[in-house]
C-alpha cells in the first residue's frame, strides 16, 4: 500500500511539472523575428553594387594548400584599387604574402581600441554542374551568380564599398579602424596567422573583430519561424589523428581473425553508434534557444522553453536527432580518409583511418584527442596527432560589441532577432584570438540569404541576392559610425536595444498611402549614397594623372610574419606552413597640390610597386 501511494505522488509530482511546464510554453508569445518583413532596399543601388560585386567573382581566387605562387591574387588587389580608390587613398595598407590589412588612421592618431572587420578572399574549387559559370558573376535571375559570392566576397565588398562611402561623405573615425582580407582562409594557411602576428608585434589590441561566420536567416532551424541574425560567439576547437591497426597480413585467400581493417571497421563503427564525448548545454546554445523559443512550435516550446526540467533529456535526445544541434553540444569525430593494402589480394600488415575532430570549449581539444586515443586502445589500435588547435575562448552574448551588433541590427533590420550561436566551423578570427590581440571577436556578415543559397556553400549555383546587399552595406557604416564615436567613452557604451511599445493600428488605406509617401521619399535618399560614391571615384579617377605614384614601402627584417611553426599539441595555433615574405608596406597618399584637401576626392593611386614586388618575392 506505501508504494501505491508512493507511485501515485510521484504521479501527481510529474503532472504538477508538466503542467507547469505547458503553462510557460503558452506563456511565451511569438516575438518580431516571426513577422519581420524584409527591409526596403532600392534596385537602382542594389544594381550598382551587383555590377562591382561581379567583377570581384570574375577575378578567380581559388586557393589551395598545394600552391606555390600566390601571383593570382595581385590581379584581385589591382581590381579592389580600382573599385575602391578612396579606402585606398586613406589607408596604409600592408600586404602579408598575398594577404591584405589596411589601417585607416582616427582623428588625432586614434583614441581608444581599434575595431577590425575582416573577411576573406580565396574561394575554394568551384566543382560539379553549375546553372551558371562558377566565375562568370552572372547577374540573373536576381542574384550575383558565382564562387565567392556568398563565401565571402560577398562580405568583402559589402565592407569596402561601406567604408568608400563614408569617406565620400568626408567621414574620418575617431579611432583606428583596420580592415583584413587572408587568402588562406579556406585551407587554414599562413594568411591570417601572419596578419596577427604584425598586429600583435606593433602593439596593437582590438576593441572588437567582425569576420565571416553566421548570417541572415529564415527559420535557421527546423520548427523555429522567423528572421535571426545567427552571431558566432565561439568556434570549437580542431585535430586531425590517425588511427592506425596492426595484423599479420597474408593471403587474401585465407583470412585470419580480426584483420587490421576489421578492427579498423569494428572501431569506426563502436565510435560512430555511442559517441566518447560529452554532450552538454552551454551558455551560449542556452540563451541561442531561448532566444528562439517563442517563435517555435508548441512541441520544441515545451522542451526546449524548459530546460531546467529537460535538459538532461535533451542531451542524449539532441545528438541523435538533430547532427547540427548535436554539434553545438559535444565534440565530432568524422572519419575522412583511409588505407589498407597496396594489392586487392593482399591482407594489410597495416591500416589506417583519418579522423577530423571539432572540439568543444568544455571538453578542449587535448582532453577529446586523449578520450578518442583511450577508445583507440581499448580496441588495439594507435593514434597519432598529425593537428591540433585550441578552442576559442565564448564572447558573451552580454559584452558591449554583441550589443552594439544587436543595436545596428534593430536599426538596420527592425524586428529581426539576434541569437548567439556555436561555431561548428572554422574562421580566420580564431588566429587573433590565440595571439591574444582581440578579446571580442564576432563571426557575422549581415546579409540575408535562403536556404539553396546556404546550401551552395563549397557546392554548386552559389549566389547572393542583388537586394541582400544595400543593407549590408549600411549594416557596416552604421556599425562603424556607432562604434567609432563611441570609443573610449564610457557613458556612451552600447546599450541593449530599447523594446518598442505596440504600435497602434491603423486604417487599411491610410496605412497603405502613408507606406508609399515613405518608399517615395527614402529612394532617392538610398540612391545617392552609391552615385555619390560612384561620382567621387571617376573625380578620383579624373585626377589620377596629376598624381605622383604610390611607393611601397618595405618593411624592415624585423617585421617578418612567417606563420607559427607547427606544435605537436593544442596548446599553440597551428597553420600551414608558406614561405615567410616580409610584409610590404605602404603609407596612405599624401594630398596633391592640385587636388582638393578632403581626403573623399583625393586622387586614387597609380599601381604601387608592391603589386610587381609580390609576384618577384612568390
Amino acid at each position: 500500500m506505501i508504494v501505491l501511494w508512493i507511485l501515485l505522488a510521484l504521479v501527481l509530482a510529474l503532472l504538477v511539472l508538466l503542467g507547469i511546464c505547458a503553462v510557460r510554453a503558452f506563456q511565451l508569445k511569438p516575438t518580431s523575428a516571426a513577422t519581420a518583413p524584409f527591409p526596403d532596399s532600392d534596385l537602382e543601388r542594389a544594381q550598382t553594387y551587383a555590377a562591382t560585386l561581379s567583377k570581384l567573382i570574375q577575378c578567380e581566387t581559388v586557393s589551395t594548400k598545394d600552391e606555390t605562387s600566390r601571383r593570382k591574387y595581385s590581379a584581385f588587389h589591382k581590381l579592389l584599387r580600382e573599385e575602391f580608390p578612396l579606402v585606398h587613398k586613406a589607408a596604409t595598407r600592408t600586404v602579408l604574402n598575398g594577404s591584405l590589412l589596411y589601417k585607416i588612421p582616427g582623428r588625432d592618431g586614434g583614441a581608444g581600441a581599434p575595431i577590425l572587420l575582416m573577411s576573406h578572399h580565396d574561394v575554394v574549387p568551384a566543382g560539379g554542374e553549375w546553372k551558371h559559370e562558377p566565375f562568370s558573376g552572372q547577374i540573373a535571375e536576381g542574384s550575383v551568380w558565382g564562387r565567392g559570392t556568398v563565401d565571402t566576397k560577398g562580405s568583402l565588398f559589402c565592407f569596402l564599398q561601406a567604408v568608400e562611402e563614408l569617406l565620400a561623405q568626408g567621414w574620418t573615425p575617431e579611432c583606428d579602424v583596420y580592415l583584413a582580407s587572408s587568402c588562406t582562409e579556406e585551407w587554414s594557411g599562413d594568411g591570417a596567422p601572419a596578419t596577427a602576428a604584425y598586429l600583435k608585434e606593433k602593439g596593437v589590441h582590438l576593441g572588437m573583430l567582425l569576420d565571416e561566420g553566421g548570417m541572415i536567416l529564415d527559420s535557421p532551424m527546423a520548427g523555429v519561424k522567423g528572421r535571426y541574425a545567427m552571431v558566432g560567439v565561439v568556434e570549437k576547437g580542431y585535430a586531425d589523428v590517425k588511427i592506425t591497426a596492426r595484423a599479420p597480413g597474408g593471403h587474401a585467400s585465407v583470412p585470419g581473425p580480426d584483420t587490421a581493417l576489421v578492427q579498423l571497421a569494428k572501431f569506426i563503427c563502436k565510435t560512430d553508434k555511442h559517441s566518447p564525448f560529452q554532450a552538454k548545454f552551454s551558455p551560449t546554445l542556452r540563451e541561442m534557444f531561448q532566444r528562439m523559443a517563442p517563435n517555435m512550435s508548441f512541441g520544441m516550446k515545451l522542451l526546449l522553453g524548459n530546460l531546467w526540467l529537460f535538459e538532461p533529456l535533451l542531451c542524449f535526445l539532441l545528438p541523435r536527432v538533430n547532427p547540427l544541434a548535436g554539434a553545438m553540444m559535444r565534440t565530432t569525430c568524422a572519419f575522412t580518409m583511409a588505407e589498407g593494402s597496396p594489392a586487392r589480394n593482399v591482407l594489410p600488415q597495416e591500416a589506417w583511418v583519418t579522423a577530423n575532430m571539432r572540439c568543444m570549449p568544455h571538453q578542449g581539444t587535448d582532453e577529446s584527442i586523449e578520450v578518442l586515443r583511450q577508445a583507440a586502445k581499448k580496441c588495439g589500435l594507435d593514434l597519432e596527432v598529425l593537428k591540433a588547435d585550441p578552442a576559442c575562448a565564448e564572447v558573451s552574448y552580454q559584452s558591449e560589441p554583441f550589443r552594439l551588433l544587436e543595436e545596428t541590427m534593430d536599426k538596420i533590420y527592425p524586428g529581426y532577432g539576434v541569437a548567439p550561436y556555436i561555431m561548428t566551423g572554422g574562421t580566420d578570427a580564431r588566429f587573433y584570438l590565440y595571439e591574444g590581440v582581440v578579446d571580442h571577436a564576432l563571426r557575422f556578415a549581415p546579409l540575408e540569404i535562403n536556404k539553396q543559397q546556404y546550401a551552395s556553400i563549397h557546392a554548386a549555383d552559389e549566389n547572393i541576392s542583388i537586394m541582400a546587399l544595400p543593407p549590408a552595406v549600411d549594416f557596416y557604416q552604421e556599425l562603424l559610425k556607432t562604434y567609432c564615436a563611441r570609443n573610449g567613452k564610457p557613458d556612451e557604451a552600447p546599450q541593449p536595444p530599447a523594446k518598442k511599445p505596440a504600435a497602434r493600428k491603423k486604417p487599411a488605406a491610410k496605412k497603405a498611402a502613408e507606406g508609399e509617401a515613405a518608399k517615395t521619399a527614402k529612394a532617392p535618399a538610398k540612391t545617392s549614397r552609391a552615385k555619390k560614391a560612384t561620382a567621387a571615384k571617376a573625380k578620383a579617377a579624373s585626377q589620377e594623372a596629376v598624381t605622383e605614384p604610390e611607393t611601397a614601402v618595405a618593411a624592415p627584417a624585423s617585421e617578418e610574419t612567417a606563420a607559427p611553426a607547427a606544435q605537436p599539441e593544442a596548446s599553440a595555433p597551428q597553420a600551414e606552413a608558406a614561405p615567410a615574405v616580409p610584409p610590404e608596406t605602404e603609407a596612405p597618399q599624401q594630398p596633391d597640390a592640385q587636388a582638393e584637401p578632403s581626403p573623399a576626392v583625393e586622387a586614387p593611386a597609380e599601381p604601387a610597386a608592391d603589386e610587381t614586388e609580390e609576384a618577384k618575392t612568390e
